[in-house]
């Protein structure tokens, strides 16, 4: 049996919320200005980047809540989190927070962690196991079983109109690829969410399967707020290696940067990679997947960036460590962790001061550069026109 096949249900089986949340602007005009201030018609050699309004705006960002978030197959974890029935992951993704957990037969369940008597919270840890293989709300005792389904409820004799049986945890689609899982949060176009996970499917099979990844343990999760939008984080990973010399000295001093190739697979993927020392020996690999993760895999290790927005000013960035236990010592994995802190606290320090500028009166857009900077205009062009659609087919 295979443990981590997805349930059809999960895939396929949607039930709807009785009223869907859709974004109402808060200023519909200003969303209307914003999105005429750039064009992805210019190509890269002329264009400007995105205008300061894309990262300070509270109306981009409540409409990129809709529709890049609520869109799109985001990273949650790693299938050797989940081995045995009970086992389970939680996490939040803005307003929506959501369990993954295995079911008595051995099937990946994906579940908002909502309960559907008062809207309670019910796992409040990040990954455990259920020893009863049930979800108990810590309010009112509502217990459901690891497929969703209400199982008790206390004290409900005079209540009308309601049959337990009916009741069950809104499910959420998931898939996973290789070793890692993903979600969808999409509650209006549930026909073709299956369809739209080329671009994963290309990083995975092209430059990651034969790194052996799904071979990795995972070490632990660090996890750092940023004073930054979230898409600042992402250009400073997708400007291709360019500040790498300036801002990472000691990065820059194991990776041959001479030899650095930016490629842009997908509207949705990108890959950049060269070939390092020390650690890094071997291929290095920085891949993106739209919208908010990135992969980086060099020598027996591996990390991941996975870019949570907060508010228009705002981010969490969650970084998870694998290693491989056959080659990986204790003292790698410490060395990893603290020089990967190293990067981090350097990339937090430009992002945030990104983030002073672009508030800044002195600043509207500036210029790509294309030989490195094409990943970055892709990303802002997919992410354009997700934004466009959206407000043409739910706003205008």
């Amino acid at each position: 049996m295979n443990l981590f096949r997805p349930s059809t249900s999960s895939l396929l089986f949607y039930v709807p919320f009785r009223r869907l949340k859709t974004y109402s602007p808060l200023n519909k005009t200003h969303i209307e200005q914003v999105l005429q201030s750039w064009t992805s018609e210019i190509p890269v050699e002329r264009a400007l980047t995105l205008p300061s309004s894309f990262y300070t705006s509270r109306d981009v960002f409540e409409l990129e809540r809709h529709a890049i978030f609520g869109q799109n197959w985001l990273f949650t974890g790693h299938k050797n989190q989940l081995k045995n029935p009970g086992d389970y992951i939680t996490g939040r993704f803005l307003s929506e927070p959501y369990i993954i957990n295995v079911d008595k037969s051995s099937t990946l369940r994906g579940h908002y962690n909502v309960c559907c008597h008062h809207g309670m919270r019910l796992l409040k840890d990040d990954q455990g196991h259920l020893e009863t293989n049930e979800i108990i709300c810590p309010y009112h005792g509502w217990t459901y079983d690891l497929n969703g389904r209400l199982r008790k409820a206390l004290r409900l004799k005079t209540i009308e109109q309601f049959k337990a049986s009916k009741i069950r945890l809104k499910p959420i689609s998931i898939q996973t690829i290789g070793p890692f899982i993903y979600l969808n949060l999409n509650l209006l176009n549930n026909d073709n969410i299956e369809n739209d996970l080329s671009h994963i499917n290309i990083i995975h099979d092209k430059y990651l399967t034969s790194t052996n990844y799904d071979q990795l343990e995972f070490i632990t999760r660090k996890s750092y707020p940023i004073k930054c939008n979230w898409k600042i984080y992402v250009d400073n990973f997708l400007d291709g290696g360019y500040h790498v010399p300036y801002a990472h000295k000691k990065l820059n001093s194991i990776l041959n940067m001479d030899e650095y190739k930016v490629i842009v697979e997908h509207p949705k993927a990108s890959v950049q990679y060269c070939t390092g020392a020390s650690r890094a020996e071997g291929n290095v690999n920085y891949s993106y997947i739209y919208p908010n993760l990135m992969i980086n895999r060099y020598g027996s290790s591996m990390d991941l960036n996975i870019v949570v927005p907060v508010d228009e000013r705002n981010c969490i960035v969650h970084m998870d460590y694998y290693y491989c236990p056959k080659t990986t010592t204790k003292q790698d994995q410490e060395i990893l962790l603290k020089d990967s802190d190293s990067v981090q606290q350097e990339d937090i320090y430009l992002c945030e001061n990104v983030q002073l500028g672009l508030e800044s009166q002195a600043y509207d857009s500036g210029r790509y550069v294309p030989i490195v900077e094409h990943t970055m205009y892709s990303f802002h062009s997919t992410l354009f026109h997700e934004l466009q659609k959206y407000y043409d087919n739910h706003i205008k």
